[in-house]
């Protein structure tokens, strides 16, 4: 009986997903297992990952905010709405949503279209207003998502956490 609980400890960790550290590890999200190294959709992009079905794409953008400045979240979730449904032709109307993630003032962004005759692919961003940086995390996926990606993409988004809680205070 101690050995099985002896490799069932050792087991579990291995099962655990992968936290991702970013922006000099000021912040991180963590990925299930499974989830691999994909290339980033943009050149600015600190990393991205694909989920084990190929079916999403999830990048994050990280940019300084300038000292005394602020973060117009919903000004950046309206134009980004606007630009992310031109890129993916989507004919729908994206919905925007406010919210927190780790403390952190948050805008959310979904374009789901219903059919292929709306677009042909789904995005899904998060704008997070972390203090000092504005952090963008960006969903490129097959709009047919089957639940278990899709509670894994929105596990990935609440895993946002900032890891330098001393120097990165909300706003």
């Amino acid at each position: 009986m101690k050995t099985l609980l002896l490799l069932l400890a050792l087991a579990l960790p291995s099962l655990a997903g992968d936290r991702v550290a970013f922006a000099d590890d000021a912040y991180s999200l963590e990925f299930a297992q499974g989830w691999t190294k994909a290339k980033a959709p943009t050149a600015d992009a600190e990393f991205a990952r694909e989920s084990p079905d190929k079916a999403v794409i999830i990048a994050v953008n990280c940019d300084d905010i300038p000292e005394g400045a602020e973060a117009d979240l919903d000004a950046m979730a309206k134009a980004s709405a606007e630009s992310y449904a031109k890129g993916i032709r989507f004919k729908g109307e994206a919905m925007i949503s406010d919210g927190t993630l780790d403390g952190c003032k948050a805008r959310f962004i979904t374009l789901a279209p219903q059919n292929a005759d709306e677009a042909p692919i789904g995005m899904f961003a998060v704008f997070v207003d972390a203090g000092e940086h504005l952090v963008r995390i960006t969903a490129t996926m097959n709009p047919q998502l089957d639940k278990e990606t899709k509670d894994a993409c929105l596990a990935i988004v609440k895993s946002f956490r900032r890891e330098d809680t001393g120097e990165n205070e909300a706003r």
